[in-house]
């Protein structure tokens, strides 16, 4: 049966996957010390964060693996529903409300969606996963204004095929990532939307279980797609770039037994940020922190509340300056949520609300260093719960 793949930290069984949009947005989502990175002056910031309960009547167990938005008071969140099995869930944001809208759940009652990307108000993607009887394929949703419909999506493995996340250029310039399974390996998976239809693009696999869990652009040639590439001696960070006719990959650093990347986003072609898990064996998870500056991905320190006797882990990052960003994920063992901030000089830990018990965030947007949502879940008496937490 199709389920969602893992993220680095998880709530109570929950499935997620890191989210990396701009605007507001509400759900739940999927999944080493270092030089910090150059900046200019920050610009002004959040003031302080708000606990959201997402309410979403009459489904039942929601989760949102993403969102995407437009502007503050036009929002789309993507993920699944567990009622008569798993089938895919899209509700948008009004700027007062959230409204579930019809989508198509292909296969045999178990679909998911895992990222969401919005052009305008009458064209946005969704993307994840569907199981037809027989593998996992690939699963593209478009919306065209009025109704969220299937679109041919390549599915190059077997038994497995999966998109994590789209990401937008344009109306006829769309990328998703995510990885596929073929003779017992897994690779890398790439596909293009050229405004007529959706294709796989050769991708570097360089290991022997290579997957993409994000992607962003800042224009038609430079992209990028994270994740992680497996060696003989552990998981190690993948970041491939698109300088606009191949994607080859870069060097990014290991610093640990075991490197994830979850998500990454830019505002140029000298400025990105990548974010995800260190693992060394023996002290437990620390949160990854990695920066473009033109040249070279370098690590750049970032904390870890709690230590080495404390997991913690960043599922998702969002950036609007070159003096302004934000990570999410967890910390406390996958108990507490857990916001950094980037303020040009260098990341810190900022208080973040917990509302019950397994608190994790997976997803961070902003369209302004004042607006600036994270989203994730919770569990309270026994019930699992979108969270969404507003900073302006």
């Amino acid at each position: 049966m199709t389920q969602p793949r893992q993220p680095v930290m998880l709530f109570a069984g929950a499935l997620a996957t890191a989210v990396v949009l701009a605007g507001s947005l509400t759900g739940a989502s999927r999944g080493r010390a270092s030089a910090a990175a150059p900046a200019p002056a920050p610009a002004a910031a959040c003031q302080g964060w708000t606990g959201v309960p997402a309410a979403i009547p009459g489904v039942t167990s929601p989760t949102f693996f993403a969102a995407a938005a437009l502007s503050p008071c036009d929002a789309w969140a993507v993920g699944y529903t567990d009622h008569n099995g798993v089938n895919t869930l899209i509700e948008r944001w009004d700027g007062a409300a959230w409204e579930q809208y019809p989508s198509p759940s292909p296969g045999t009652g178990n679909a998911t969606l895992e990222g969401v990307g919005a052009v305008s108000a009458t064209d946005a993607w969704a993307v994840g996963s569907y199981f037809d009887g027989t593998n996992e394929k690939t699963l593209i949703l478009h919306w065209d204004g009025s109704q969220w419909s299937q679109v041919p999506s390549p599915s190059p493995g077997s038994p497995e095929n999966f998109l994590q996340e789209v990401r937008p250029v344009s109306a006829n310039d769309v990328w998703a990532v995510g990885g596929y399974s073929r003779g017992g390996t897994d690779k890398t998976l790439i596909a293009h939307w050229n405004g007529t239809k959706w294709t796989q693009v050769p991708s570097p696999s360089p290991g022997g279980g290579d997957d993409l869990a994000g992607v962003t652009a800042t224009s038609a040639s430079n992209a990028w797609a994270v994740g992680t590439s497996f060696a003989t001696s552990g998981d190690q960070t993948l970041i491939l770039h698109w300088n606009g006719s191949t994607w080859t990959r870069v060097a990014s650093p290991d610093p640990d037994t075991a490197n994830r990347l979850n998500s990454v986003a830019a505002t140029s072609a000298t400025n990105a940020w990548a974010v995800g898990v260190a693992v060394n064996n023996g002290s437990g998870d620390q949160t990854l922190v990695l920066h473009w500056n033109g040249t070279k991905w370098a690590r750049v320190a970032s904390p870890s509340p709690g230590g080495t006797a404390v997991e913690s882990g960043l599922n998702g990052v969002a950036v609007n300056s070159t003096g302004n960003a934000f990570a999410v994920g967890s910390t406390a063992n996958g108990t507490r949520t857990l916001i950094l901030h980037w303020n040009s000089t260098a990341w810190t830990q900022v208080p973040s609300p917990s509302l019950g018990t397994n608190d994790s965030l997976h997803g961070v947007a902003t369209t302004a260093p004042g607006n600036v949502w994270a989203v994730g879940g919770y569990i309270l008496g026994g019930t699992l719960l979108a969270l969404a937490i507003h900073c302006c």
